[in-house]
C-alpha cells in the first residue's frame, strides 16, 4: 500500500533542507512538496484568494482533505499553514521509503502537531469538529500502540477496521524507530472514501436537509462517508440496509462514541444508498 508522509516546520528553510535531503536520498522530487499560505502547490490547486482569510482557510482545508481524505489531522495541517508554518508531504511512498524518509525528515526538528494543536485549542481554536476529534484520538493511540480495531469477532471486527480506514485512514502505527512528529497516512487513492463529486453531492444534501437546523457539514460528513464506505466494503456489499443496520450501528457507536446514532442514522443511510441505489 502507498502512503503519504507529513511533517510540519516552523521555518521554510528547514523544510527545504529536508526536501533536498529526501531527493538526494533517491526519493522522487515530484512526490515531495512544501505547502504554506503562499505556495504554488496550494494556490494553483485551490485558487486561493489571499485577501479573504476565510476563503484561504477553507481552501487550505479542501486541499488537505484531497491529500489525506477525511482524516482529522487535515484540520491541524490546515491550521498550521494558516499560522505561517510549512507542511512537507511525500506522497505515494512504500513502507520502506516512508521509513527512510522519516529518518531523514526528523533531522530537521519537525513540530509536535499534537502539542501544538492542544495549545491552539487552549487559545480558542475551534477548527476541529467534535466527530473528527474522536477519530483523531483513535489515530493517536494507533501511532504508538498496536491496532485495537473492532469490538467483537467476525463482521464487526472487519467493519470496524473498514470504518477506521474510511475515516481518512487513521494514521498507521509508526514503524519501529520512527518518531511522533512525522506522520504517515494511507494515500487518498487507497482509501474507500468519497471523491470530490461525491463530496459536492453530500454538501448539497446537507444544505437541503440539515443546514437550517444549525448542523454543520463537518458534523455530518463522517456519517455520509461512513455509509458510503461500508456499502462498498467486502463485508456488506450487496446486502440490504435492514439486514446490516444493527452491525453498522454497533460499529458507529464504537468508532464515534460522542455522536449518537439516532442523530446521524439518516445521513449514514443516505451515504449507503448513494452506493447501493
Amino acid at each position: 500500500m502507498a502512503h503519504t508522509l507529513a511533517a510540519v516546520f516552523v521555518l521554510r528553510d528547514m523544510a527545504e533542507r529536508a526536501r533536498h535531503d529526501l531527493i538526494t536520498a533517491g526519493l522522487p522530487g515530484a512526490s515531495i512538496r512544501l505547502h504554506d499560505a503562499g505556495s504554488d502547490d496550494i494556490s494553483a490547486t485551490e485558487n486561493i484568494r489571499r485577501d479573504d482569510s476565510d476563503s484561504l482557510l477553507d481552501n487550505i482545508k479542501h486541499f488537505f482533505t484531497d491529500l489525506f481524505g477525511g482524516h482529522a489531522d487535515r484540520h491541524i495541517y490546515a491550521e498550521a499553514v494558516r499560522r505561517g508554518h510549512v507542511v512537507l508531504t511525500l506522497e505515494g511512498a512504500s513502507d520502506a521509503d516512508i521509513q527512510r524518509a522519516t529518518d531523514i525528515v526528523e533531522r530537521y526538528a519537525p513540530l509536535d502537531i499534537d502539542a501544538h494543536a492542544d495549545h491552539w485549542r487552549a487559545g480558542g481554536w475551534q477548527g476541529m469538529p467534535q466527530n473528527d476529534s474522536a477519530m483523531r484520538q483513535g489515530a493517536s493511540m494507533q501511532s504508538s500502540a498496536p491496532s485495537q480495531q473492532g469490538t467483537s469477532a467476525g463482521n464487526l471486527n472487519e467493519a470496524a477496521a473498514a470504518s477506521q480506514q474510511f475515516a481518512g485512514g487513521m494514521a498507521s502505527p509508526s514503524p519501529s524507530g520512527t518518531g511522533a512528529n512525522v506522520r504517515r497516512y494511507p494515500s487518498a487513492d487507497n482509501l474507500p472514501g468519497t471523491s470530490y463529486d461525491d463530496e459536492q453531492y453530500y454538501r448539497n444534501h446537507w444544505s437541503s436537509q440539515y443546514a437550517s437546523s444549525g448542523g454543520r457539514f463537518d458534523d455530518y460528513d463522517p456519517a455520509y462517508r461512513y455509509g458510503h464506505s461500508m456499502a462498498g466494503s467486502d463485508s456488506y456489499r450487496g446486502r440490504p440496509w435492514d439486514e446490516v443496520e444493527a452491525d453498522l450501528r454497533s460499529t458507529w457507536e464504537h468508532t464515534y462514541p460522542q455522536s449518537a446514532w439516532d442523530n446521524f442514522r439518516a445521513a449514514v443511510r443516505h451515504g449507503w444508498e448513494r452506493i447501493t441505489s
